[in-house]
């Protein structure tokens, strides 16, 4: 019987052609499409030489991430460093725990792990184009484009599954497992507020004045915590997102409701950065109250109207603030 395969070599060393437009040197870790090996020696520009395909390296890492052993690792090859972002270059296996701010990571090399966890969709955009990386929002949920995607006709694939690198906040810090959600600005956000969109569950923890942080995708994420109400509306038109005044609580328009006689819903739970007073400082915590402008106060003496409790602390000078909302919250009865 002819034989239709001839063993060669146990395959851990390929001669790859360096094509890249720049010399390589000995460990460099290179990109072969979907996956990674190590350069052995140095390669010039347009010459061949051999690439590690398998074995365990030392690897720059992003110290902004822990690594468990086991976790699969991708290598950034802008920042040349080990990640757990996976859209990146599939790397290898954590042969070793990394701390957060560790520098350095030992992973395993090899094709025979290779097992990208994200799934995508086809999505049709009818908006703008979308570079790859992008997130994408939907209704209720989040993806990322896996490639670029043409305005208004274009279709292309987005990762509904997978951990990311994304741009957030930076006036939180983010604990494994918070929920996230993107905001207005497409930043990574705990707040659940109208208008922001779910994503994921932070994969790791992120300090406050971190600009990044990973996030695992997830259908699952409940949309949004906050109960709503119908509401009559017997007066002018009420914009999505504007206060609600009722005689003793406050809510949040969760959509447009039409003038004199229409009716939608209003939350009455939930986080929101709304616009307050500027002559006080607010601690989380503090009681706060919608006075007769508008806008978050502590006071609480009527026309005040009381609204929930701070979330975050908030400077004399800021001019919004962070509010749970909940009915319950106490107003004295007069007022100066």
């Amino acid at each position: 019987m002819a034989r239709i395969a001839t063993f060669k070599h146990p395959g851990e060393v390929m001669d790859w052609e360096n094509a890249t437009g720049s010399d390589v040197s000995v460990g460099d870790v290179i990109s072969l499409g979907t996956f990674c090996g190590v350069a052995s020696v140095d390669i010039d520009n347009g010459d061949t030489g051999p690439i590690v395909l398998s074995g365990c390296f030392e690897v720059d890492a992003v110290n902004n991430a822990a690594f468990t052993q086991g976790d699969l690792i991708y290598f950034d090859t802008s920042a040349k460093k080990a990640t757990k972002d996976t859209s990146k270059e599939f790397l290898g296996v954590a042969m070793r725990d990394k701390g957060t701010t560790g520098t350095t990571a030992y992973v395993k090399i090899g094709y025979e792990w290779h097992d990208k966890a994200e799934k995508t969709i086809t999505y049709s955009n009818t908006g703008a184009e979308i570079s790859a990386g992008d997130v994408v929002k939907f209704s209720d949920f989040c993806g990322i484009a896996a490639e670029g995607i043409d305005a208004t006709d274009g279709e292309g694939a987005v990762y509904i599954e997978g951990t990311f690198e994304l741009a957030s906040v930076t006036n939180a810090a983010f604990v494994a497992g918070d929920r996230l959600y993107i905001d207005a600005a497409g930043k990574l956000s705990k707040l659940n507020t109208y208008g922001n969109v779910p994503i994921g569950v932070a994969a790791d923890a992120k300090e406050t004045a971190a600009a990044t942080a990973f996030v695992t995708l997830s259908r699952d994420v409940a949309p949004k915590g906050e109960d709503t109400i119908t509401y009559a509306n017997g007066g002018p038109e009420i914009a999505a997102g504007a206060v609600v005044k009722f005689a003793d609580f406050v809510g949040v328009a969760a959509e447009t409701i039409a003038a004199t006689t229409g009716t939608g819903k209003v939350y009455i739970t939930g986080e929101y950065t709304l616009t307050s007073v500027t002559n006080a400082a607010f601690t989380a915590g503090d009681l706060l109250y919608v006075d007769g402008d508008g806008k978050l106060s502590k006071v609480s003496t009527n026309p005040s109207i009381p609204a929930g409790i701070c979330t975050v602390a908030k400077a004399e000078a800021g001019a919004t603030a962070t509010v749970r909302l909940g009915p319950g919250i106490p107003r004295l009865a007069t007022g100066a």
